[in-house]
């Protein structure tokens, strides 16, 4: 499964990596700090999934899953952050899932 990583902070965008890279059976994409690269690149050479923080400059992680899915509807969105008061936001927007952080590899 192709997927895609966009999140603000180096350090929880490689920690992430690392992580999905034990899972097996994924092939990380790409890794994105800036949301407008990421929808670019998706535009382009969609992912089966990605993997969103919320808090992000420029656009936040909702409305950068709105529009990966106006583009691309059947790309799964996991969403990762340190918030949870946007996972009713995230739901109504079909998320697959909703990772609090610091994620556990468990939890992934």
């Amino acid at each position: 499964m192709n997927v895609i990583i966009v999140d603000d902070e180096p350090l929880a965008l490689r920690r992430m990596a690392r992580m999905l890279a034990r899972v097996g059976g994924l092939n990380i994409q790409g890794q994105y700090r800036e949301p407008r690269m990421a929808l670019d690149k998706i535009v382009q050479a969609p992912p089966q999934a990605v993997f969103l923080d919320i808090q992000m400059p420029e656009r936040n992680g909702i409305e950068l899953a709105e529009r990966i899915l106006q583009e691309h509807p059947d790309t799964a969105i996991i969403f990762v952050t340190a918030y949870d008061e946007y996972a009713i936001k995230a739901f109504e927007l079909n998320a697959l899932d909703y990772l609090l952080k610091p994620i556990q590899y468990d939890r992934l």
